[in-house]
């Protein structure tokens, strides 16, 4: 496996099972830790400097967010995806989203829009994937966030951050970027203007063509 270095020691140290659960789900998303890899709990605990037992909590925190697989005898691993689970992924985010927009979008203003537009320029300034997925994050959570529902932005994210490692896999297409981007604008101006029918269906197929190339990508994927 390879190395996975602990976060920088703080005076607010948080409990080590979330300090090793945060670096090991980094390393994770960023494509360092490759899907099937081994997470090694004397490897882990070694480079921590603790015992099994956080590193195992840890694991099982991860399991639960769709990142590991444990197995009885066989320790854990990193999850794979199929294209059947990425197209699911993708409806279940299109099912959420859309209704957190339809709750977002009466309390818009155009001050978030003047800052979704400026996330959308950022971007385009960025080549480095995990740069320009995480600025992807901060516009579709902005659109959004005036809904005033945590919970549900929660579980959002948790999908979010389970398929964002895969679409990575499309940031080397040269084309993906700018028709992500494409239709990242259109969602928007349809957003600035209050029209909540056109925002979801552009966000729904948005997903679906996302969803399209991600099982293609996976299914050439040897991974």
């Amino acid at each position: 496996m390879k190395t996975v270095h602990p976060p920088a020691k703080s005076p607010t140290q948080r409990p080590r099972v979330d300090a090793i659960a945060d670096a090991l789900r980094h390393a994770i998303v960023s494509g360092a830790v490759a899907p099937g890899e081994p997470l090694r709990q004397d490897a882990i605990a070694a480079e921590f400097g603790v015992s099994h037992i956080p590193v195992r909590e840890a694991l099982r925190h991860l399991a639960a967010e769709g990142l590991v697989t444990l197995r009885r005898n066989h320790g854990a691993t990193v999850r794979g995806m199929s294209p059947g689970e990425a197209l699911e992924l993708l409806e279940i985010r299109g099912t959420l989203e859309t209704q957190a927009l339809r709750w977002a979008l009466p309390r818009s203003d155009p001050a978030l829009c003047d800052e979704a537009t400026r996330l959308l320029d950022e971007a385009e300034r960025h080549d480095d994937p995990g740069a320009w997925l995480a600025i992807n994050w901060r516009f579709h959570r902005l659109l959004y966030d005036r809904a005033a529902r945590p919970r549900l932005l929660e579980i959002i994210e948790g999908l979010d951050r389970r398929i964002d490692r895969f679409v990575r896999l499309l940031l080397t297409r040269s084309d993906y970027r700018f028709q992500a981007q494409a239709e990242h604008r259109a969602i928007l101006a349809a957003y600035r203007v209050g029209n909540a029918a056109a925002v979801c269906s552009l966000t729904e197929q948005h997903l679906a063509e996302t969803a399209r190339l991600l099982a293609e990508c996976l299914g050439d994927d040897d991974r």
